[in-house]
């Protein structure tokens, strides 16, 4: 039989030997930082589904920043960032110095990579059933969120959304706010007629149990799409069917883009290709923690659609799993090339 002493001594051994692994596990695992709209809005609620399953698959602790692109692109220079989705449309302006971002670093720019592409993203402005507006042009003299401060992808879809129905800030009230989820705040409030709404957001939800939420139609037409393209190419019309909160009356197009995962360029190779594993081959999972990622998916993570360079590890492994054709490597130095001029 043990005496106290040489249980404590045994109890001791175990503590060590245990603080020895927990440290050799955390030695061996990298704490990831990516960047996520504020609570509320839909790229949170998606930012926080794939950082869960980046970590229970490559062993790293992930932590999602809830702020917008304007703040972690910048944040992608200083390595306090590592990954952030972002709307194609956002990010492009912060790799360009352009628009909000204008003079960002220098004039040079955010530096940062595509790793992969994800779900379509649908949106148009969103007002109260009960106001009785019924298309974009009836917010013709109307208060409308078109100035979300440093938000710049909501700003640019506001514009995009007044352009396709030959509409401008000059035609409207514009309610300025700091965030997309303030910007459909204020539609409940009855601070705004109108705000950009995001199908599948938190927010959303919260307008229709308030006052029913409906989505106003864009104009599929080649014409108007030029309008919203001129203000935002990424932009595309999107045939969402009836259903989700704000279409359930009937089908309608919307504007769309595919949400993207970005990384700084220098983030350590290793966790790159961790954090594309977990993705690749766990994508089944991303659905049953948020539907709006159904559409998130390695048939599409890896398509001329990206405006900003893929990451050396991402185009790698892309060519491992057989994906990266001749259409893509061109795409690719066309992005190269153009960031050079």
């Amino acid at each position: 039989m043990m005496s106290a002493m040489q249980i404590r001594g045994y109890l001791l051994k175990v503590m060590a030997g245990t603080l020895l692994s927990v440290t050799a596990s955390f030695a061996s695992a990298e704490i990831i930082v990516m960047g996520g709209n504020p609570a509320g809005s839909l790229f949170y609620t998606q930012a926080q589904a794939l950082a869960s399953t980046i970590g229970k698959y490559s062993g790293d602790r992930v932590d999602v920043l809830p702020q917008s692109g304007s703040v972690f692109f910048p944040m992608f220079m200083t390595q306090e960032a590592d990954l952030g989705i972002a709307s194609p449309v956002e990010a492009k302006l912060a790799y360009d110095a352009e628009g909000p971002f204008s003079g960002a670093n220098g004039g040079k720019g955010y530096d940062m990579r595509t790793l992969m592409l994800g779900s379509t993203i649908r949106l148009s402005f969103v007002t109260r059933k009960t106001d009785n507006i019924n298309s974009i042009g009836d917010l013709k003299g109307r208060r409308v969120v078109a100035d979300y401060g440093a938000f710049a992808g909501s700003t640019k879809t506001a514009l995009a959304a007044l352009a396709n129905a030959g509409l401008s800030t000059d035609d409207i009230e514009v309610v300025r706010v700091s965030s997309y989820p303030e910007g459909v705040r204020a539609v409940m409030e009855g601070r705004a007629d109108a705000a950009v709404g995001s199908v599948g957001s938190g927010i959303l939800q919260e307008l229709d149990a308030q006052s029913g939420a409906r989505l106003l139609p864009i104009d599929p037409s080649p014409d108007a799409m030029i309008r919203s393209q001129k203000v935002g190419p990424a932009f595309v019309a999107y045939h969402a069917s009836a259903g989700p909160v704000g279409i359930e009356d009937s089908d309608m197009y919307v504007l769309s883009y595919q949400t993207t995962l970005y990384a700084r360029p220098d983030m350590n190779d290793e966790a790159i290709k961790r954090v594309m594993d977990a993705l690749w081959e766990h994508s089944d999972e991303l659905p049953l923690i948020t539907r709006t990622l159904s559409s998130w998916k390695p048939a599409g993570y890896a398509n001329t659609d990206a405006v900003i360079p893929f990451h050396p590890v991402a185009v790698e492994f892309y060519k491992e799993k057989g994906v990266w054709s001749d259409e893509l490597e061109a795409h690719q130095q066309r992005l190269l090339k153009d960031k050079q001029k």
